[in-house]
């Protein structure tokens, strides 16, 4: 058990230095520095190493501050420290090594904590070597700069690091090595159209009721991210559900996880995406709206009952092909504003999207594309 915060560790003949005890999250593993602090948006780790998503540039405040919520929980916690409740290495290989053991796993799960595995021992070296820097760089805090030896020994660190991640490379699961060229290449449309779909700032996800009560919606939210440490030449889309899972889509498969162990893997070949439009007023007085308080550091729900259509936008005509609608005057037309329903049975999960047109598009590019696997 860890009491302190920090512990005195050695590093180099003559140069000891104060060590972090907490876990720090890094981008090891990843997509590479750069890359995945500026070009995909900044990357957030959702509670294991080699999982998580990048933050998308979004004026939607409810998003910024649920982003804000994902960053919160990364903060280092002595409480949780000293009781052990922090993230483990050791503990997260144990974990993968008793589900392993239990056998009859799916094809793709088998490969994908098979490569998770191996991928946490380097992941674990790379991250006390960058705890190790940090710690240095503290020194400089005390005068005006380090000396030539701590620097070079500093450095030293640092291109540890840089060969750990050069050799994660050949042992890190690699979708390439899944699927062959023309199939990534048309899954590039799926991940573009996905990516416009993110964009929505009105997404719920259906919270079935299992006492047989009238089912909830929670509002989530889609983003890009990465899951255990999985490369891939394209970004990896990512969907939310009310229950807290996390949906990840690949080119031949989705993995819906609770956690970097304990998921599921649905072969997208056997998934039907079916898409409907419907009355907004359907789905309005089910809406939960959640946002995260940052005084009391915990996310708050609360049920809204939205019956202002104004701010639901113009709407458009609802079956307009009936035969009563046909039968009325163009100008007395009834108008009802509505939204997007995304409904995959199989993995009995349910979307509603207020901008029914992104989500429509992506329903019919993920249909052709699959109709091809």
């Amino acid at each position: 058990m860890k009491l302190l915060p920090k512990s005195r560790k050695k590093v180099a003949k003559g140069l000891s230095v104060w060590v972090s005890n907490h876990y720090t999250p890094t981008l090891f593993g990843i997509r590479g520095k750069y890359e995945s602090s500026y070009k995909s948006g900044q990357y957030v780790e959702c509670g294991s190493p080699g999982t998580g998503f990048f933050v998308r540039n979004s004026s939607s405040r409810t998003y910024k501050a649920f982003c804000q919520g994902e960053r919160a929980k990364l903060t280092p916690n002595y409480f949780d420290l000293v009781r052990g409740k922090e993230f483990s290495f050791d503990k997260e290989i144990a974990r993968v090594e008793a589900v392993q053991s239990q056998g009859g796993l799916n094809k793709y799960k088998e490969i994908i904590l098979e490569s998770y595995v191996n991928v946490l021992p380097l992941a674990k070296e790379a991250e006390e070597a960058e705890r190790i820097v940090a710690a240095i760089k503290e020194l400089s805090h005390r005068r005006h700069h380090l000396s030539s030896y701590q620097t070079h020994v500093m450095s030293s660190f640092k291109s540890r690091v840089a060969r750990l991640g050069h050799d994660v490379r050949d042992i890190q699961l690699n979708i390439t090595n899944l699927c062959n060229e023309e199939r990534m290449k048309g899954f590039e449309d799926v991940v573009i159209s996905f990516s416009q779909l993110a964009a929505c700032h009105r997404i719920w996800s259906v919270r079935e009721s299992l006492s047989g009560l009238e089912s909830s919606f929670a509002q989530v939210y889609f983003d890009l991210g990465i899951f255990d440490f999985i490369q891939a030449p394209l970004m990896t889309p990512l969907m939310r559900d009310a229950e807290g899972r996390r949906c990840f889509i690949y080119p031949d498969f989705i993995v819906r996880s609770y956690d970097a162990v304990d998921f599921e893997v649905f072969e997208l070949k056997d998934l039907n995406f079916l898409f409907r439009e419907v009355p907004y007023d359907m789905v309005s007085n089910m809406v939960i709206d959640s946002y995260y308080d940052r005084e009391n550091t915990q996310e708050v729900t609360t049920h809204v009952h939205r019956r202002n259509y104004e701010q639901f936008g113009d709407g458009l005509l609802v079956n307009k092909d009936t035969k009563a609608l046909n039968e009325m005057e163009e100008e007395n037309k009834l108008r009802e504003r509505v939204v997007g329903e995304l409904y995959v049975p199989e993995m009995n999960m349910r979307y509603y999207v207020r901008d029914f047109k992104a989500l429509k598009t992506f329903v019919k590019i993920i249909n052709n594309y699959k109709s091809d696997l």
